[in-house]
């Protein structure tokens, strides 16, 4: 199991840079980040991701996943198509997919879920068609399929070599959802494992205790990640693990890395590497 990390927050990091970190700490390669203001953007990603791709692979890095956007995208806008052809041609397995957010001013839950599962139809066509994965990525909050139960409403009449399940334990733990069961709820769909980890904190307020929640080192919160590998290695899951590099006490890139190191060795143990 490849140990590899998203560069959201190594934004500012050239090429170069992302592989020589890969070689010292031991990261099998990287998620990239295809939004805005990025390497990458999602309107040059047509242009742009195949050379960049390439600059790793030359390397000898893997890059098992594409994140594109943090909005969902209709499957069948023009730059979503753009998207798929080139990490088809990049040899990109998989794209993250953009979340839909529920609110209280509608539609209806059960309505959006019917939307919801059209656009994924439309995804599952892409796949099939450029042979790259849809992924979707459960997250705490008002989000839909913010756990295995809910993304399982959303996914379950589709082939999960289309649409697959990128599972985020950090998330799961904060709405509740014990991991074991989540990952038997998604059995043979899990293409992809998120690595974080998260913590509620009680705080007391204007006479009333109130809790607050965030991420931090994955020794640190709700997670015991080295029990979750074994969770996910029972389950007969051997894709990568994908580190997100996420601490809410720390912005600079600098201070990421830092805590970064940390999370890898915890993980190279884990899974065996060292």
């Amino acid at each position: 199991m490849s140990l590899t990390c998203f560069t959201k927050l190594l934004k500012p990091w050239p090429v170069e840079q992302l592989v020589a970190f890969a070689k010292e700490t031991g990261l099998a390669g990287y998620d990239l980040t295809v939004r805005d203001g990025y390497a990458v953007t999602p309107e040059r990603a047509g242009s742009d991701l195949v050379p960049y791709v390439k600059r790793l692979k030359d390397a000898g890095l893997i890059v098992p996943l594409v994140t594109f956007g943090s909005r969902a995208y209709k499957f069948d806008e023009p730059i979503v198509e753009r998207a798929w052809a080139a990490c088809a041609e990049a040899g990109v397995p998989a794209i993250k997919l953009g979340y839909w957010t529920w609110s209280p001013q509608g539609p209806h839950y059960w309505d959006q879920v019917k939307t919801i599962r059209n656009e994924l139809a439309g995804y599952a066509k892409l796949a099939t068609r450029f042979g790259v994965q849809a992924l979707f990525h459960n997250h705490s909050d008002p989000y839909y399929g913010l756990n295995a139960s809910a993304l399982m409403h959303l996914i379950q009449d589709l082939d999960p070599a289309h649409v697959g399940a990128y599972v985020d334990p950090a998330h799961l733990a904060l709405d509740g959802e014990p991991l074991g069961m989540a990952i038997d709820i998604l059995r043979g769909r899990i293409a992809m494992v998120a690595v974080k980890n998260s913590f509620y904190q009680r705080e007391q307020k204007d006479g009333r205790v109130r809790w607050s929640r965030g991420m931090c080192g994955l020794h640190e919160g709700l997670v015991d990640w080295p029990e979750a590998v074994k969770l996910f290695r029972a389950a007969g899951y051997a894709g990568p693990f994908n580190l997100h590099a996420e601490y809410d006490d720390r912005h600079e890139v600098e201070q990421v890395v830092e805590a970064l190191r940390v999370d890898i060795n915890l993980m190279r143990r884990a899974t065996g590497e060292v």
